[in-house]
Formats: C-alpha cells, sequence, structure tokens
C-alpha cells in the first residue's frame, strides 16, 4: 500500500534522514520506534506532503506522491494524526471534526463520516457542542484522531499519540487503534512507547539516528536485546 524507497530529508543544511526505506501492506499496524531525535516526525511529514525529501521516491497505492502538496496527499486516502493533540480550542468538537473533512465534497458524505466517527468514539458524539479547548489532553487525542479519520483515510499515520498521557489514558488510546485497525484502516504508527506499541503492531521499525537500523515483526522485535536495552529498560 505504501512504498517509501531510500528517501533522504534534511532541513536547510542538516541531513535528518538517510536512505530510509519502508512498506506497509493493506490491512496492516506498523510501528516505528526509535529516541527522540531519531527522525520519526519527520519521515511522516514527509510522507504527508509537508515535507519534501532530497532524493528517493514514495508511491501509495502503486501511484507516485512525493511531489504532491498535503491536501493531495489526504484526497488520495492518507491522513496524519500530528503530535502535539492540536484541536481548534475556541472551536466545538463538531466543528472540529467538520475541519477533518475539508477535502470531502459531498456534504451527505460528510454527515455518514461524522456518523461513522460518533460511532467509533460516543462520547464526543455526546459533547459535540462543547468547546475542544475544554477537554482533557486525553479527550483532545481522541478528538484529533477522530478528525483526522473524518476524511475517510485508508491509511492512517498517527504521530506519539500517546505523549504526555496518564497510564490508563495511553491504554484507552492503543485501544482505540486496536478498533479502527479491525475496521480496516491501514495504520502507521510513531511511538516512543515502544512496548505498547509493538504489543499492538504486527511489524516494526526501528530508526536510529535518521537510518532504518532493524526490522522484523513484533514478536522478533520485542526479544532483540538491543531492543531490550535501548527501549524497554531490559
Amino acid at each position: 500500500m505504501l512504498d517509501v524507497n531510500n528517501i533522504k530529508v534534511g532541513y536547510d543544511r542538516i541531513q535528518v534522514l538517510w536512505d530510509v526505506s519502508l512498506k506497509v501492506d493493506k490491512g496492516e499496524l506498523v510501528a516505528i520506534v526509535g529516541a527522540n531525535g531519531a527522525g520519526k516526525t519527520t519521515l511522516l511529514k514527509t510522507i504527508a506532503g509537508i515535507l519534501r525529501q532530497t532524493s528517493g521516491t514514495i508511491s501509495f497505492e502503486n501511484r507516485s506522491i512525493e511531489q504532491l502538496p498535503a491536501h493531495s496527499v489526504v484526497a488520495r486516502g492518507i491522513a496524519l494524526v500530528p503530535e502535539g493533540r492540536r484541536v481548534f480550542p475556541y472551536m466545538t468538537v463538531k466543528e472540529n471534526l467538520e475541519m477533518g473533512a475539508y477535502t470531502v465534497k459531498s456534504a451527505e458524505t460528510v454527515r455518514e463520516n461524522l456518523e461513522w466517527v460518533y460511532g467509533l468514539f460516543p462520547k464526543l458524539k455526546e459533547r459535540q457542542k462543547q468547546l475542544a479547548g475544554t477537554f482533557s489532553g486525553g479527550e483532545q487525542q481522541m478528538l484529533v484522531i477522530a478528525r483526522a479519520l473524518m476524511s475517510r483515510p485508508r491509511f492512517l499515520m498517527l504521530d506519539e499519540p500517546s505523549l504526555g498521557l496518564q497510564p490508563n489514558i495511553v491504554s484507552n488510546v492503543f485501544e482505540s487503534l486496536k478498533k479502527l485497525h479491525s475496521e480496516g484502516v491501514t495504520i502507521l504508527l510513531v511511538e516512543q512507547n515502544v512496548r505498547k506499541s509493538l504489543e499492538i503492531a504486527q511489524r516494526g521499525y526501528v530508526l536510529e539516528h535518521g537510518r532504518i537500523v532493524m526490522s522484523g515483526d513484533n514478536k522478533t522485535l520485542l526479544q532483540d536485546e538491543g531492543v531490550k536495552k535501548a527501549y524497554l529498560g531490559i
């Protein structure tokens, strides 16, 4: 479904990603793990069309997307949940969700998508008239995931969805991701919580200093001594 091939990405003269390649098949949940500064966010932004690689290719469903603007990437069926729970605080929950459907041309489709999202996250329907800025951190994370789903993406990317959340809320977020995956959404997950991300993923990639240094199925990575020592504190 997604094929990233030998991309290099930098900011001005600072190289961040070096010949990064990865693949995600339809229906998979794939995790990208690594420390702060490894280049995980840069990778997602490049796939989403926010940043441009200096070399390499990116294709989605066998069509090149590396030169498309971000809104066209969304229209192709890819959505990004950015790091930091960036809600529109002075807009209601429903208005935030509608902002996620800006590429959807049909009002009827927007209504259908809204009901689908409300079915996944009933609390948002109960509080659809509430200002998003009054939500807790966990509730805001739920809202930004739901907002990304309003474009009805076939491929969902998430950047550190558990960052800064209490442990019980983190568990809720990961349960939501498992539910989305069961609904048929293909997911690429960037997450510092290595154990939880690999427990729900089928495969994973380890990104260090801008390079993919390891990949494999979730069990292989969880049992790897290097991964245990570097990321699991074992």
